[in-house]
């Protein structure tokens, strides 16, 4: 190999550019098996002045460098220039090969790309602009490659092609190549990349989206077998699935019906890691085209639609990842009440209870999404008052009951939320649960050891709608006997939403109140709930709450922590707390609150009470 560089020297000093073009093709043949160390003897080459060896030559280097060593040693700043000068040339031949050298130079090439990004973009996004101006569309597709690794691999890039009207001219490009995508289904992928790597730098403020684009994409997506292609288009719309107008565009196209066609046209070839994240990703965007109310109701239509009954189907499905779709996807029709009624109604709460049924005792991790999708949609399903007492017959609390033993918090901060949906208004199930005295230790539990905000969040929740609709007091001595109960729901008071302090008041309020009732409970309780919120930092969240939040508070929240500031200043250890804290001074900064111009009088005696 060391005597054809030798030759090639050779011709060079001499000049003979027949014997040069012919040991560059020789060179081309056998390029795989090249080894360089310089490139001195190219950039020779380059200056010879002759454009039939330039051509010879961008096309070797454009071959040599597929060898990511040789590419290495191809990242030159001199030779890069020559390159990006030949962009420029009037010759379509020249052009093309320089394109194929830089793409195949900066591929995976960080100092490459760079060096690029230093000569200016401007002359390769004016190729790609003038493609109408050519017949031959290879140098189209050439430079889309070599954009789309540019994009890529240098952070300067995708701000200077936005800057440059690369969307724009990726559109034109795109409208053009659809009509025949087999034929230009390399062009094409070039092209979708680009889109797919600039998504993030859309602002819809200076580089829009367009909904021209966006159905062009679609276009593409519904006329190409290319799994590439069909990869990129789902990428991008899983990018933009936030904008409304995309998801209406999708749901308008049937691209949920398209999506669900071909999966099931090709579940059986899911055998592997790539083709299993493709269905995820197809099964994803499903999902997420159904977060837009237009979408859901257009594919609901009434329990009639199609898209609607493949997604039942998919309750029986033995595929995890499709199993798991079905029931999101049934959580997404389930955010209208009158779809939850039907659905109840025709028995898909059913279905679901018994597929949580299935998997209830299990805590492994295997099983958590599966378990996080079925809790998120029953609990959606739930939230109509008429569905309740349906889901309740059809077994919902006993199926939810022994998951009290999972540790996986994202799956417990559904579970939280499904049963305080489900017992709200039912006061026979809230009365069990609250007199499961295993029930609120497990709570309490997840409420002090668990790092998930929410878990810790929704379990002060539960108790106060679990107190708020038991209508018998016979639970409540049981419920403050368990350590840090009472906490929960006064630490509640210290949050950062009014409606959870209403809720602490009210729960608290409740609480007291049953307690006081002699034919049940005896001063003994009233006095361990006294002795609780003191032990929980009764003042000092009070107090808290009222600097921060006080002058913010609605009126119902506001009558509420006055009604049971009342019913427990008859204690006088209620009392020394509240002094300790400060609250006497906390509660005259209420006053100034407009919405509590009716209760100055209440306030003002309150004043007087806790002072003495």
């Amino acid at each position: 190999m060391e005597s054809i560089f030798n030759d090639l020297s050779c011709a060079v000093n001499n000049k003979d550019y027949t014997e040069i073009i012919r040991i560059l093709n020789c060179l081309i043949k056998q390029a795989d098996k090249v080894k360089i160390k310089e490139i001195s003897l190219f950039i020779a080459l380059f200056n010879l002045g002759s454009q039939s060896v330039q051509i010879v030559a961008a096309e070797a280097t454009a071959e040599l460098c597929k060898c990511l060593e040789i590419r290495r040693v191809f990242t030159n700043a001199e030779l890069v220039n020559i390159l990006m000068q030949y962009v420029k040339s009037d010759s379509p031949e020249l052009t093309l090969e320089a394109v194929r050298a830089l793409g195949n130079i900066c591929y995976e090439n960080e100092d490459a790309c760079k060096l690029v990004e230093k000569e200016g973009i401007d002359s390769i996004l004016t190729l790609l602009r003038d493609d109408s101006k050519r017949e031959d569309d290879n140098i189209t597709t050439k430079v889309s490659g070599l954009f789309a690794t540019l994009i890529n691999m240098n952070d300067n890039v995708p701000k200077a092609a936005l800057d440059g009207g690369i969307l724009t001219v990726v559109e034109h490009l795109l409208l053009k190549y659809k009509v025949s995508i087999a034929e230009h289904k390399t062009a094409i992928a070039f092209l979708l990349s680009i889109v797919d790597s600039l998504i993030d730098y859309i602002d819809d403020v200076e580089f829009v989206f367009t909904e021209r684009l966006g159905k062009i994409v679609v276009d593409i997506l519904k006329g190409s077998e290319v799994p590439r292609i069909y990869v990129l288009c789902l990428s991008i719309f899983h990018a933009l699935s936030e904008k409304d107008e995309i998801k209406n565009l999708l749901g308008r196209e049937g691209i949920c019906e398209l999506l669900f066609d071909l999966i099931e046209k090709h579940r059986h070839r899911v055998t592997d890691e790539e083709s299993r994240y493709i269905l995820k990703m197809t099964c994803d965007l499903i999902v997420l085209i159904l977060t837009g109310d237009p979408c859901m109701d257009l594919l609901y239509n009434d329990g009639k639609g199609k898209m609607y009954a493949n997604i039942l189907s998919w309750l029986d499905a033995e595929d995890s990842d499709l199993l798991t779709t079905g029931i999101l996807a049934i959580g997404n029709f389930a955010r209208k009440d009158v779809h939850c009624i039907q659905m109840v109604k025709d028995g898909v709460a059913k279905k679901l209870i018994e597929l949580l049924r299935k998997c209830n005792h299990s805590t492994d991790i295997s099983d958590c999404k599966l378990q996080h999708a079925l809790l998120s949609t029953l609990k959606n399903l739930v939230i109509s008052k008429q569905n309740k007492p349906q889901a309740l017959e059809d077994g919902i609390i006993e199926v939810m009951y022994p998951m009290l033993n999972q540790d996986r918090y994202m799956v417990v901060f559904k579970l939280l939320g499904t049963f305080r949906m489900v017992i709200d208004g039912q006061p026979e199930t809230a009365h069990y649960l609250l007199s499961k005295k295993d029930f609120v230790e497990r709570l309490v539990y997840w409420c002090y050891n668990s790092d998930h905000v929410g878990v810790r969040g929704e379990v002060p929740r539960i108790f106060s709608w679990l107190i708020k609709n038991t209508h018998s007091s016979e639970p409540f001595a049981t419920f403050v006997s368990v350590k840090d109960s009472v906490k929960c729901i006064v630490d509640m008071i210290a949050s950062n939403f009014g409606l959870m302090h209403n809720e602490s008041f009210l729960a608290l309020i409740i609480l007291l109140s049953g307690l006081r009732n002699t034919e049940k409970h005896s001063q003994v309780d009233v006095d361990a709930f006294y002795n609780t919120l003191c032990d929980s930092a009764f003042g000092k969240n009070l107090s808290f709450a009222l600097n921060k939040y006080g002058e913010q508070w609605d009126k119902h929240t506001i009558e509420n922590c006055l009604t049971l500031l009342e019913q427990t200043s008859s204690s006088e250890q209620i009392i020394q707390e509240l002094q300790k804290n400060n609250v006497v001074q906390s509660l005259d900064k209420l006053k100034s609150n407009v919405n509590a111009t009716e209760c100055a009088n209440r306030v003002d005696t309150l004043l007087i009470t806790l002072a003495k």
